[in-house]
């Protein structure tokens, strides 16, 4: 075998492995643009801003914390609504620009890539039925998430329309500025037997 052959066998050999790693980059890179393409589009803000969207503008007023929550019904003494983490409230008020509508999703996502989606617990007394939201008008509302403690620091929250297509949505992303002190005090005071209903009207 002379050199020319062993080099033109070892350049096809290095370029067809080039192409094989440059296959495999691009397929793993696939479906994370596609999510990207999928995404709702979102504006970000922080606690007391107004943070605004084609569809709506929204504000978190208020982040609090609870051990347990009230019970729906209060006769009979039943019980609180206990957790082996924590609860986290978040107040807000929304408007519409457009038209009435509203928001469908609420989701809690914290560092290392966890989300938390707003389920109170059944039984709580949560804030009721969520509200639609007008144009013009300010609307009170409070979204309740049970989370582990220890994903409480850094916690944003992500509201949105939602809908079948949501890349055609439209969301608000507010950092709760929850640093570690934050997330510590607010664990530290947190209630029990909350009432989540308070304050909402």
């Amino acid at each position: 075998m002379n050199v020319q052959k062993v080099l033109l066998k070892g350049g096809a050999g290095i370029g067809g492995t080039a192409l094989l790693a440059g296959a495999m980059w691009m397929y793993s890179l696939k479906p994370q643009v596609l999510a990207a393409e999928l995404e709702p589009i979102r504006g970000g803000g922080a606690v007391g801003e107004e943070v605004r969207n084609r569809d709506f503008s929204v504000r978190v007023e208020k982040v609090e914390a609870a051990r347990s929550l009230a019970p729906g019904l209060s006769f009979g003494n039943p019980p609180a609504v206990g957790t082996d983490g924590i609860y986290l409230i978040v107040r807000i008020r929304a408007t519409s620009h457009r038209e009435p509508l509203e928001l469908r999703t609420a989701e809690l996502e914290t560092p290392g890539g966890f989300t938390f989606r707003e389920d109170p617990r059944t039984g709580s007394a949560s804030g009721g039925a969520r509200p639609t939201f007008q144009p013009m008008i300010w609307t009170r509302t409070a979204f309740v998430f049970e989370l582990p403690k220890k994903r409480l620091e850094g916690a944003h929250l992500v509201v949105g329309t939602g809908g079948l297509l949501p890349q055609l949505s439209a969301a608000a992303d507010i950092d709760l500025g929850l640093t570690g002190e934050r997330a510590d005090e607010l664990i530290r005071n947190a209630p029990d037997r909350y009432d989540a209903r308070a304050g909402t009207p």
